[in-house]
Order: C-alpha cells, then sequence, then structure tokens
C-alpha cells in the first residue's frame, strides 16, 4: 500500500479559513497568541471475509485525514511586563478537529446490499466535525464556558451536542454548571454517527429530527481530595422545530403524512466521586447512572485503590451495566438483564526496570423468571471466571512485555497471550515494533464456533523532523477462517506551532 505525504486540497482550505476567522478574535494589543496545528493522514489496506453463500476475500482500504487547530492565550496579560497571562486571569482559546474519510476498494462495492452502505456516514457523508468551540477559562476569577460543538462526561454519562455550557465557582468549593443545545445527530452536516441513541436504526425520518439537549449540575471544586459531581440531562424531540419530517403511516400505499410525534429520548441523573485519603494511600471512587425514563439504574461502578508501598498497589472494582435505549425505542419492552463484574488486580514494581501484573475477576448474570411469559430459567445465576498475567521490562531506548490471559464459564473459553517489544535508535528518530499474538476460543452454546487466531505485527515509526511523524504497521492474521489476511497501516502525523500578534504596551 501506498500513502501521498501531501494533504488534501480540503483540509488546507479549511485551515486557511480558520485562521483567517481567529485573527479577528486577537486583541489589537494583545500579547502574541499561539497557534496549534496538528494533521493526521491515515490509510489502511486488509481484506475481509464477504458475506454470503460463497465465501469471498474483499478488500478495503480507507483514507482519513485529521486536522486539529488549537489558538490558545487570546487575552493579553494584566501588567505591561507581563509575558504571559497569569492563569488565575482568566483566558480565552479556541480548539477544533475535523476529520474527513474515504473508502475505497472492493468491500464497499460488492459486499452486498446490506454490508456496502454500513461504510458511509448515515446520511453518505464522509465530513464529521469532532468537535469545534470557543472556550473561556477562570474569567473574572470564577467563570468558565464553552460554545461551539463540544462533548462532556459526567461520571458513567457521555454526550455531545452543538451549544453552550457555562459553570460558577463560589468561595465555598461548589460549582454550579448549566448547558444545552442540540444532541449531535449523525444524519446532519458535519455529524458524528458514533453519538446515535441506541435503539435507533438511523435510516428512518425520526431519526433526522433535530433533539434540544439541557441540563445542570452541582459539583465540588479547587479540592485536592476529593472530586464529586451530580447531573441531570434531558433530550427531546419536540414537533415544534420538525415540521417538515414526514413519517410513514402505515398505509398499503407507503404514504408519508404524519408529523414527527413529540417525546422524550433520554432523561438521566448521572453522579461520580472520587477520593484520594492518607496521602494518595487509599484512593476510592465511584459513578453511577440512573434512567428517569425507564426508572433503572443503568450503569454503576464502585472500587478503591491502595498503594500498600512505593512497589506494590491494589485495585478493587465492581462493575453493573445494563443496555440503555432511545425511550421511544421498542427494545424498551424486552426483559434485559444486568451484567455484573468484579475485578481485582495487583501490581508491584519489582526494581531492575521490571513491573509484574496480575489480574483476576468474575462475571455474573442473572437470570430472573419472565411472569408475563411464564418462563422459568434453568438457573438464576451463572457465573464466569478470568485471570490474566503481564510482565514488562523496561529501559531507556528498549522495553518488552508479554501477557497470558485465560476466560472461562458463561460464555465459554477464552486463552491466549502476547509478546510485544519496543526499540528506539538513531537518537530516538526511529522506533522498531514487533508484536505477536495467539487466542484460542471454543463457545458454549454454538459448537462450530470454535477456533484460533494467530498475528504477528512489525511496525517502525520514523521522526522525519520535529513535529512530522511517519508511521508504518504491516500484520499477517492467521485463522482457520482467513488465510494470509494481511492489513496495512501508515500514519503521516504533522504537528506545529507558531506565535501571532505582539505584546501589549
Amino acid at each position: 500500500m501506498v500513502l501521498r505525504a501531501a494533504q488534501p486540497a480540503l483540509a488546507k482550505a479549511w485551515r486557511c479559513l480558520v485562521l483567517g476567522a481567529c485573527v479577528g478574535f486577537v486583541p489589537r494589543v494583545a500579547a502574541a497568541t499561539e497557534v496549534r496545528i496538528g494533521a493526521r493522514t491515515i490509510g489502511e489496506s486488509y481484506v475481509v471475509v464477504a458475506p454470503g453463500p460463497e465465501p469471498r476475500l474483499l478488500r478495503r482500504t480507507r483514507l482519513v485525514q485529521y486536522l486539529n487547530l488549537g489558538v490558545y492565550e487570546l487575552l493579553p496579560p494584566r501588567e505591561v511586563d507581563q509575558w504571559r497571562r497569569e492563569d488565575e486571569d482568566g483566558q480565552l482559546e479556541i480548539v477544533a478537529s475535523m476529520r474527513v474519510r474515504q473508502d475505497f476498494g472492493d468491500f464497499l462495492r460488492d459486499a452486498g446490499l446490506d454490508s456496502g452502505p454500513v461504510l458511509n456516514s448515515i446520511d453518505g457523508r464522509q465530513i464529521d466535525l469532532m468537535y469545534g468551540y470557543l472556550q473561556g477559562r477562570r474569567l473574572g476569577g470564577f467563570f468558565d464556558f464553552r460554545a461551539g460543538r463540544q462533548f462532556e462526561t459526567s461520571g458513567l454519562d457521555w454526550y455531545a451536542f452543538d451549544g453552550g455550557w457555562a459553570r460558577a465557582n463560589t468561595p465555598a468549593h461548589l460549582a454550579v454548571e448549566v448547558f444545552g443545545g442540540l444532541q449531535v445527530n449523525g444524519a446532519h452536516v458535519f455529524g458524528w454517527p458514533t453519538w446515535e441513541l441506541d435503539g435507533t436504526s438511523g435510516n428512518e425520518p425520526a431519526d433526522r429530527a433535530g433533539s434540544p439537549m439541557m441540563g445542570a449540575a452541582i459539583s465540588l471544586s479547587e479540592l485536592r481530595w476529593i472530586h464529586a459531581r451530580v447531573a441531570y440531562r434531558r433530550t427531546f424531540t419536540p414537533a415544534g422545530i420538525n415540521r417538515n419530517i414526514l413519517e410513514p403511516t402505515g398505509a398499503p400505499d407507503g404514504s408519508v403524512n404524519e408529523g414527527v410525534i413529540a417525546g422524550v429520548d433520554q432523561e438521566l441523573v448521572s453522579a461520580t466521586l472520587n477520593m484520594s485519603l492518607a496521602k494518595g494511600v487509599f484512593s476510592p471512587f465511584a459513578a453511577a447512572r440512573f434512567n428517569l425514563g425507564t426508572l433503572r439504574l443503568d450503569d454503576l461502578s464502585a472500587g478503591f485503590g491502595v498503594a500498600v508501598s512505593e512497589r506494590h498497589a491494589i485495585r478493587a472494582q465492581y462493575l453493573r451495566t445494563i443496555p440503555s435505549f432511545d425511550l421511544d425505542s421498542i427494545f424498551n419492552l424486552f426483559t434485559l438483564q444486568p451484567f455484573e463484574d468484579v475485578r481485582l488486580s495487583y501490581q508491584v514494581q519489582a526494581g531492575g526496570g521490571w513491573t509484574l501484573l496480575g489480574r483476576g475477576s468474575t462475571r455474573i448474570f442473572r437470570n430472573e423468571p419472565t411472569a408475563a411469559l411464564g418462563v422459568e430459567p434453568e438457573s438464576r445465576l451463572a457465573l464466569g471466571w478470568g485471570g490474566a498475567l503481564a510482565a514488562l521490562w523496561q529501559r531507556k531506548r528498549f522495553s518488552v512485555r508479554t501477557d497470558a490471559f485465560v476466560q472461562g464459564g458463561e460464555g465459554g473459553l477464552r486463552a491466549g497471550g502476547s509478546v510485544d517489544s519496543q526499540v528506539r535508535v538513531l537518537n530516538d528518530r526511529i522506533g522498531i515494533d514487533l508484536r505477536s499474538y495467539f487466542t484460542r476460543y471454543v463457545d458454549d452454546q454454538v459448537p462450530e464456533r470454535q477456533g484460533y487466531g494467530l498475528s504477528f505485527q512489525a511496525g517502525a515509526d520514523f521522526k522525519l523532523w520535529d513535529g512530522v511523524h511517519l508511521t508504518l504497521l504491516a500484520e499477517e492474521l492467521l485463522t482457520p477462517f482467513l488465510v494470509h489476511a494481511f492489513r496495512g497501516l501508515a500514519n503521516l502525523s504533522v504537528d506545529w506551532s507558531f506565535r501571532a500578534g505582539r505584546r501589549g504596551s
């Protein structure tokens, strides 16, 4: 596979437009504003098995271009003799990221009606605005804000929207947040399909409707030993702003004369807690997400870390999760059972560059009877188990790591291991990576679903210039179903910055 280093003309044009717009934000008597630009061109080629009665190998070839922009220190220093504005005085900055992607090869053309369209975004576009917003930090010493496309996490809740977010910090170490806007929809211009709600097909008219989102949160702020936050978020689809979207009536003639029915898509309360006690020796944590639409706890995570000594550390965690769907999805009518997982790990800094890690886990599957159907499960509780060992040896320019794992019980058997290493030469200008892994799997429900995978990988990272890297990766995969499944990957990364403007006088 050959990858041209030249950046697409579209990316260059977009960069010039954004830079021109950013200049307008720079005050005439401002200090020098820092502009950072990062670009990545990724090319990937491999083969897959085509679906259908006749097994066929089809080539997949993908090209992805990322362009990241950051404009920092838009506000000048308060004092004449300062080169940079102090953090506590507040600052404005702009950050943005755009992705352009395209698929080539046989798969897009010959994979069939069900598989080919999956490669495109929901509306056929391949241009995504990942994020892009103007941000203010510590303005007036207490106020933060963001305006534009942004993504946010709150405990186990994560989302993206186009709109505004604001936070006010109080002297009582409490911060109050409000946010609102339109939920990011993959069917819209510059949409991002990753954020589509589960339970929506993406190709129905109602899935392209505009969905406002609003919420609020309260959190502890500026305390080193504890962080806590509780947030409320509601996403809904009003009929008033979606009058032009018509849905099928279900009539035999396929008529479409019904508008979008107003409703709530999501209504969630999330919470998170992280603590660092006894000078970091004991670190408990917890996070939860409660679904007000279904009145159930969708996600829960809790655990703790203990630094037994400078070389020994223990971490324990409990996870519980259940699928969450759009509230108007039919999947909410099905009986859903949570999945639970208990994990324990022990890490040792053994000295001499060695780090040893051991992990164990237990999976819990609860099968409750279905009263409406009169179905009684064979067993109300099923267990799975797993364990893993890892060893890492690291020096200044060389490292090697080996892993082994096994997972059994409910679901079948998974076992395998891997060995990978890296060495850097020519004053760290070239990094060489070698890796191999093996996996054996046996399904306990479908006897035919068993086999193995053996992979060999080789890669190299070349530092062409400061901030300019070329990475190449090749992989050969052997399985009972694929012979010589070669995969190639190339990545050109360009990251540079400059300062514009002048110091205030």
